[in-house]
Formats: structure tokens, sequence, C-alpha cells
């Protein structure tokens, strides 16, 4: 039986954090959340600034971490609080690791994601969905029986909104704001940003 999927939020957009330290990125991340950006990612190379990110977010967002590829990273993961691990990869051994705790799959085919599903997995991600149109994006969810199927990759808003559309739970933008937004001297551009990101 598959674990849950955690929420994604009001957004359903699955933000990953630019590379700075948690103090730079706190300011960002209020603003994230103000707008209905709740579930955040950082590579597992940086795992140990996981617990200055959930102190003062802990009731606010959710923070996985991705780039996951072997059980004990997995472990790792749970044991320092995130709410989830994401591997690129199909690795259905990850799955296993921490019974109950969030693993999701990636895959590049239907057959790749079906046997994430299968084994276990609260969701896979379709990794890199720019590799494909948008016919595949108004057909694959269906394909597969509206699965917990999240569309990740260099996406722009609008291929964004049409994965949701189409039954995808949730989009994974592999640069959802630049790095310049983050450290400007205000953050009404970052603010403008995320809002022309969000789905009705």
């Amino acid at each position: 039986m598959a674990t849950e999927l955690p929420s994604l939020g009001p957004s359903r957009v699955i933000a990953t954090l630019p590379d700075f330290d948690a103090g730079t990125l706190l300011p960002a991340c209020e603003v994230l959340c103000q707008e209905g950006f709740s579930t955040w990612s950082i590579p597992l190379a940086r795992l140990e600034e996981l617990p200055d990110l959930l102190a003062p977010f802990r009731r606010r967002a959710r923070i996985g971490v991705h780039g996951v590829t072997a059980p004990a990273q997995v472990k790792r993961a749970a044991e320092a609080g995130a709410s989830f691990v994401a591997s690129a990869y199909c690795l259905p051994s990850l799955v296993k690791a921490v019974p109950g705790f969030p693993v999701i799959l990636g895959g590049l085919t239907p057959t790749e994601l079906r046997a994430g599903l299968a084994a276990g997995a609260a969701g896979v991600q379709l990794f890199p969905a720019e590799a494909y149109g948008t016919s595949l994006a108004r057909s694959l969810p269906r394909l597969l029986g509206f699965p917990n199927l999240i569309a990740s990759g260099r996406l722009e808003s609008y291929q964004a909104r049409i994965w949701l559309e189409s039954g995808a739970v949730g989009a994974w933008p592999h640069e959802l704001f630049s790095d310049d937004l983050v450290l400007a001297d205000g953050l009404d551009r970052l603010r403008t940003r995320l809002q022309e990101w969000l789905v009705d």
C-alpha cells in the first residue's frame, strides 16, 4: 500500500530552494508561504541546512529532499525531519527504506512511472517533463489512471498549468525563480513571479 503524498499546498507547485544559507532564504521563504507555495525541496548535499529552515516554518511548510538514490539517504533525510524524499529515477528499494515515509520516484516513460507506483511510491515524477510536448501532458495522467503524478523539469508556467489542468497533482519546475529575486533589496519582483505561477 502506497504511503500518502504530503499536501503540495494551494499552488500545487514544489519549489526547489536556491543554494543560499537559511538566513538569506528566510525572507523569500516567507513570501513563498504568503503566496501559497508551501512545499519546498533542497538537494541531499544540503541536508544539514534542513533544521535551520524547519525551525521557523515547520508548521507552515513541508520541506523535502531531492537527489536521493540510496536507502541510507532516505533514512538520513527522514531522521533530519524531511517531509518527503524524491529521486529522478525509478528505484523501488527507496520506498522500503523507512516504512510509512513518503518517497517520490522518477521516470521518463509510462512503464517506469507505473513501476514506481507499483512499488508503493507516494508519488511519481515525470522527469524531465519538457522531453515531451503538451499533447502528452493532456493524455498521460488519464492514461495512468490519474495517480499522484508530478511534472518535473524545465517547465514554464503555461506548461505547468496544462499538466495540472490535465490531472497531474503537482508541478516541479527546475527553477521557479532566479537567484537575483532572492537577493534583491525588495521582494516585490519575487512575489510577482510567484503570482504568475498560480493556477486557478
